[in-house]
Parts: C-alpha cells; structure tokens; sequence
C-alpha cells in the first residue's frame, strides 16, 4: 500500500460544506423571524412557517462543482492508495508560483516513485469528451435527461498540468531534489469516454488505468528518488 501519510483533509470538501454553513445560517437569519411574526398571526401559521424553514434548510446544499473535483480527487486517492509502499503520495500541494494571484498554484495530487515524479490533474466530468491538446477549450458532449444531446467547454487540462510540472520542476531544481516529473491528466468520472484529436504529449487516462501506468512508466533518463526530494515536496504541504 502506497506511503499516504501527507494526505490531509479535503480542501474542496471543507470549501462547499462551508457554503453549505452560509446558506444555511442566511436562511435561518431570514427565516426564524417570519416564523416568529407567524405565531402572533395563529400558532398553526407559525408552526406551519417554521416547519417551512427547517425544510428549506436541509435542502441547503455545497456547490456541485465543488463537491464534484472532491469526488474527483478522492476517487483517484482511492486508486493511489493501491500502488506499493515505495510510492508516496500527496494531495492538494501548493506550486510556489510568482504570476498567480495567491503566489502558489495547486497541484492536484503528485506522486514520488521509486524514479519518477507524477503530477496528477484530476477532472470529475461525465459524457463524452474531445481530448485536443492544440485546442484552449475541450469539448464534452452530453445527453440531458430527455435525450436531448448537449455540449460544454472545459479548460485544456494538459496545459493546466503542463504549467504544474514546470513550476515543481523549478521549485525542486532550486534545492538541488529535481528528478523526472511525468504529467498525467486523470479522469475518474464512471461515465466518461474519452476521444482524442490528434497526438496527446500528455497521457489522458480513467481512473482503473492509473494505477498500472504509474507501475509500468520509466523515464528517459531514470535516476533514484532521494528522500530530499520527498522532504522538498512535503514542505509544499506546510
């Protein structure tokens, strides 16, 4: 089993159950005082009010885009977390990166293997997607819950995990702990097929693929990971 000790908790989970809180909190600020001005209209219009708001408050939801990429992300954990124990894994790792507004950039996930370095784009999307590493946007079609085909846009991920893998490449070469890092674009949605325009210089794989890609993969130029490289990525997670 894979080395998971620097995985923490899920930042994308924690961000929509605190949407959730929002939410929730905004419609009892709302809601409890129409209930209580109920009551002095008929305690049966108060009772009927408040029961109103305690339902629309357990309908209070995250955002599910967000809940979506922590699915995502938790799924291909759960893929990781089979590969052996020369293998270390970390999630969320943040890529100090001076042109961000933040200062860093978030990688997914990034794996330390016995020679090789993965960084990991993780996407959660379903339906049908055109994989064209040329095009800024890519196409995901559809079908709605009638039948009725539709389309989308999502972000090139292979420029996304491109961009990481330099700037860990960059953050590693200053303290002297670079090693081969091999992007991957991973897709962990159940219900998704991939098509590919073209030759794709980034592997765009599903989540049963992984596992096996990382066991086989060797590099071009195949040297140990040290541990100073592992410590250099862990200082990432604070």
């Amino acid at each position: 089993m894979a080395d998971t000790r620097y995985i923490t908790a899920n930042r994308l989970t924690e961000e929509s159950q605190a949407i959730q809180r929002r939410g929730r909190n905004l419609v009892l600020l709302l809601g409890l005082p129409v209930a209580l001005g109920a009551f002095f209209v008929h305690p049966l219009v108060g009772l009927v009010t408040l029961a109103g708001v305690v339902a629309l408050v357990g309908l209070v939801g995250g955002s599910a885009v967000i809940e979506a990429g922590a699915r995502g992300e938790d799924a291909a954990l759960e893929y990781l977390a089979e590969l052996p124990d020369s293998f270390t894994v970390f999630n969320q790792v943040d890529l100090p990166d001076e042109r961000s507004r933040t200062g860093v950039t978030e990688a997914d996930l990034v794996v330390a293997g016995p020679e090789a370095l993965f960084v990991i784009e993780v996407k959660h999307n379903s339906g049908a997607i055109d994989c064209d590493e040329q095009a800024s946007q890519w196409t995901v079609s559809k079908t709605g819950r009638r039948g009725s085909r539709y389309t989308k846009q999502m972000r090139n991920p292979v420029r996304q995990v491109k961009k990481q893998v330099w700037l860990l490449s960059e953050y590693l070469k200053g303290r002297k702990a670079k090693r081969w890092i091999q992007p991957i674009v991973l897709f962990t949605h159940p219900e998704v097929s991939l098509g590919r325009s073209g030759e794709l210089s980034v592997p765009v794989l599903t989540g049963p693929e992984l596992v096996d890609y990382i066991r086989r993969f060797r590099p071009e130029r195949p040297r140990p990971v040290k541990e100073n490289t592992v410590r250099a990525i862990a200082a990432l997670k604070g």
